[in-house]
C-alpha cells in the first residue's frame, strides 16, 4: 500500500483501535482454483495476555464450510493472506484551501495485514473462538449459546470453520490532510464535524490525531 510518511500510522494501539471500530474485513487470497479471491469477514485482535519473548498478535475468524475460499485455506498451499480493514472516509472539497489551485481529494484509514493461516477445525477451538466473537460483539448473548441445544451448537459449529493469522507485518494509513496547512487542517475538521455520520467519525480521528 502506497503510504507516504506523513499519512504513516505506525502505533499499534490505534491499529487495534481501527480494528474493534471496524471488525468486518477483507480477506484477500491466492486460491489455487480460483486465482486472486476476497470475501468479507468479521474479525477480532488477540495478543498474549502475557507478554513473550518474540510474541506477537493475531488476527481469528471463521467462514462459512460451503465458502470456497475454505478449500484454499485448508489446501495448505497458501503462502500467507492479505486482510484489509477499512475504517471511515470522506470526500474533501477543494473549497475548503486557500488557494483555488486546489483538486478535490478523499480523507481516509485503512489498515492492512499479512501473514499465514492457521486452520482451527476442532470442536472445541471452534467453540473457544465464537465465544471470543461473542465477547467483542454482544456479551449478552453468551449465555443463550451456551444454553442452546448441543446437538444444535455441534451442527452450528460443524458448518464452519475458524482460522488464526499471525501478524507478520501490517501497516496503517491515516489521510487526514497531515499535508495541508494548520488554518487549512482547521477549516476541514470544522466542515466534518457538522457533516454526515462518517465524516464526523473521520473528524473525530483527525482531533485524536493532531499535533499537539
Amino acid at each position: 500500500m502506497y503510504t507516504p510518511k506523513h499519512f504513516d500510522l505506525p502505533d499499534l494501539s490505534h491499529a487495534r483501535l481501527m480494528i474493534q471500530e471496524h471488525p468486518l474485513a477483507t480477506l484477500m487470497l491466492i486460491d489455487p482454483v480460483h486465482g486472486l479471491s476476497a470475501t468479507p469477514v468479521p474479525m477480532i485482535w488477540r495478543a498474549p495476555s502475557e507478554p513473550t519473548k518474540g510474541g506477537g498478535w493475531w488476527l481469528e475468524g471463521h467462514l462459512a464450510r460451503a465458502n470456497p475460499h475454505v478449500a484454499a485455506l485448508l489446501s495448505g498451499e497458501l503462502d500467507r493472506v492479505l486482510v484489509q480493514f477499512n475504517g471511515p472516509g470522506a470526500y474533501v472539497s477543494p473549497s475548503l484551501y486557500d488557494t483555488p489551485l486546489s483538486v478535490p481529494t478523499w480523507n481516509y484509514l485503512t489498515l492492512q495485514v499479512q501473514g499465514p493461516v492457521q486452520v482451527i477445525d476442532d470442536e472445541h477451538g471452534k467453540d473457544a473462538l465464537l465465544k471470543r466473537l461473542i465477547a467483542t460483539q454482544e456479551p449478552d448473548y453468551a449465555a443463550q449459546w451456551r444454553g442452546l441445544p448441543a446437538d444444535y451448537q455441534r451442527k452450528m459449529l460443524g458448518a464452519i470453520v475458524g482460522f488464526r493469522i499471525p501478524v507478520e507485518r501490517w501497516t496503517m494509513k491515516a489521510k487526514l490532510s497531515q499535508n495541508r496547512s494548520a488554518v487549512e487542517r482547521e477549516r476541514i475538521l470544522a466542515h466534518q464535524e457538522h457533516g454526515s455520520l462518517e465524516e464526523q467519525i473521520l473528524a473525530s480521528w483527525m482531533r485524536e490525531l493532531s499535533p499537539r
